[in-house]
């Protein structure tokens, strides 16, 4: 009997998903444990293992299919005694599937949501009348012998398009969406309302970047926590005399070990807002809608840039590891989320994120909550200030910190409370080891 593969939900927030890669063909043999694909997720690009043996029978969302929604069939495995009719037989018995023509290049990163078609556009044995251009639209399939892919026709109605007057390309001369990109280059379709026109947003002085998964998702939940959760942000100024000091000591211990992985500023930063969140429970929270979740094991997400972009792994029970061991598994986090090999495991979780954009010489800036976090804390460059000390002028290296906070989940006494904390850690780090 033929066995269905299906896309995985491989995160809990992941709703759909995108093919990126077959690593097998139609045809082959598969093995159990083989990996078989590799799908892009919401957070990062999974590789899809085959837990049956037999041959891939059919693809069914070629290389570079997007928005695939979870649990869709993908392909197909057949077993021992599976016929052709056998595999059209369980076709059937899925349902209507999604074009599984072979994409080209041109037909990729086409992001044309169904729910954008007008309602106005009618398929019956009628004509479609265009508003804009009070041109006639035909769709009607049923009283005529044109074939159009799906994927065609949402462009031809956007764009308003009489596809009598297109020739086919595809088999058997069904018309693709390569035809229709053709036809809206030609002198006619210039006339056309620039806004729908997909293919002439492109000039010569831009590109078109398309949104990966990872992309659109990073933009949608940044978008609605800037809208919907109630951010207020506090200052302060840190002495970043001390933390210089102990990554000084904490590295010179470590070049007679096996360990030769350095500490880094953003190590100590990590344990120094563990040990505050120990310190002030009331910031170790998350949001619930209808309830607030206090967490005893502190997990924190620290931000991590790559050219995929954002990622967010989690340092967890973090204010229980020493700071090389926290220096130690942030490295192995940057190499995984730069290679996009993160697990689910690896981002779920945390109630307090760190933003560190010291590195690019960033004195200060504010960053969007990751919901449903209580706050997130943005730490910029270590530089020198003028300070009075004892009635003598010196030179002190000072860093500013600016953490922003989910108003629903703690008031400004509690974090101002938790901010003071910190502080008071990152410029006595002898405190996070009482």
């Amino acid at each position: 009997m033929p066995v269905a593969i299906l896309m995985p939900a491989l995160s809990p927030t992941m709703t759909e998903g995108n093919v990126a890669k077959w690593l097998k063909k139609e045809g082959e043999t598969i093995k159990s444990g083989d990996i078989i694909a590799e799908v892009e997720t919401d957070k990062a690009t999974m590789e899809v293992e085959a837990i049956d043996e037999g041959v891939l029978a059919k693809i069914i969302h070629n290389d570079g299919s997007e928005n695939i929604s979870v649990n869709s069939l993908i392909g197909i495995i057949s077993t021992d005694g599976d016929t052709n009719q056998d595999i059209e037989m369980f076709l059937k018995n899925k349902g209507d599937l999604q074009e599984t023509t072979p994409q080209k290049d041109s037909d990729k990163n086409i992001d044309i949501k169904p729910n954008s078609i007008s309602n106005s556009i009618k398929v019956e044995n009628t004509k479609v009348e265009n508003k804009q251009n009070n041109k006639n639209l035909i769709l009607d399939q049923s009283t005529s012998q044109t074939s159009i892919s799906p994927l065609a026709k949402r462009i031809a109605s956007l764009n308003n398009i009489d596809i009598s007057k297109i020739i086919g390309s595809g088999p058997r001369g069904r018309i693709i969406k390569r035809d229709l990109d053709t036809f809206l280059k030609t002198e006619d379709s210039l006339n056309t309302n620039s806004e729908t026109n997909i293919s002439n947003i492109e000039t010569q002085s831009s590109k078109i970047i398309p949104l990966t998964n990872i992309r659109k998702t990073i933009a949608n939940k940044l978008q609605k926590s800037k809208q919907n959760v109630p951010h207020f942000y506090l200052k302060s100024k840190v002495n970043a005399d001390e933390i210089i000091n102990a990554r000084k000591i904490i590295n010179s211990l470590k070049q007679n070990s096996e360990d030769q992985f350095k500490v880094s500023y953003n190590d100590i930063i990590i344990k120094s807002v563990a040990s505050a969140l120990k310190t002030v429970p009331e910031m170790n929270r998350t949001w619930n809608e209808d309830s607030i979740l206090q967490y005893n094991i502190v997990d924190i997400s620290v931000a991590v840039a790559t050219e995929q972009g954002l990622f967010t792994p989690v340092i967890k029970s973090a204010c229980k590891k020493s700071i090389s061991d926290i220096s130690q598994e942030m490295k192995g986090f940057i190499i995984k989320a730069k290679n996009n090999k993160l697990t689910p495991e690896d981002y779920t979780g945390g109630s307090f994120s760190i933003s560190n954009l010291g590195m690019y010489n960033v004195n200060e800036f504010t960053a969007i909550i990751n919901p449903p976090q209580s706050g997130i804390l943005a730490i910029g460059e270590i530089f020198e200030e003028l300070k009075i000390v004892d009635d003598k002028v010196s030179n002190k290296n000072m860093m500013n910190l600016v953490l922003s906070v989910d108003h629903r989940i703690a008031d400004g006494a509690v974090a101002a409370k938790f901010l003071d904390k910190i502080k008071f850690f990152l410029e006595h780090p002898l405190g996070m080891l009482a």
